[in-house]
Formats: C-alpha cells, structure tokens, sequence
C-alpha cells in the first residue's frame, strides 16, 4: 500500500467541501469522479473522525428499493473492494 494514500484521499473530499460547501454523496462523487457509493464510504470515515458533520438523510420510497439489495457481508466485501480501488487510483511514487 502507498504511505499516506488514505490522507490524501480525505484531504480532497475536505478541499471540495471547503471549496463549495455543503453537498450530497452524489455531488461529492460528481466533482471527484467517484461513485457515490465510494463517496459514502469516505463521508462516513471522516464523520467517525469528526471531520466533516453528516446533516441529514433521506428515506427511499419502497418503489425504489432494490430486490435483492446487499446484505452485510456483501456490503462489507464491497467496501474493501472500494478501498482497494482507491488505493490503485492514486497516482505511484516515483
């Protein structure tokens, strides 16, 4: 894993959300060309560290919840797909 990867991931969700203010998990993940999936994820590390605050949430319509959505284990597993895509993301030290 490359030293420091995990800083400066969160160092630029930081930066947009300086930069613009308050924005969804979509927004996010429109201006940092990331899923809004991943997105959460981050927002949800930096919330557990007091860094950013998450102000509200929304309840979907049962019309628009997934059949068959993940179970724990499967949102677990593709969280750690996610860190590892992240990781992957940045760019080699020379």
């Amino acid at each position: 894993m490359i030293p420091g990867w995990k800083e400066e991931l969160e160092a630029e969700y930081l930066e947009v959300l300086r930069e613009g203010g308050k924005a969804t998990p979509a927004e996010l993940a429109l201006r940092l060309g990331v899923s809004e999936d991943s997105a959460v994820y981050w927002l949800t590390n930096l919330a557990r560290d007091g860094r950013v605050r998450i102000l509200g949430v929304e309840a979907i319509a049962d019309s628009e919840i997934r059949v068959g959505g993940p179970t724990a284990r499967d949102a677990r597993a593709r969280l750690s797909r996610l860190d590892e895509d992240a990781a992957a993301a940045l760019p080699k030290a020379a």
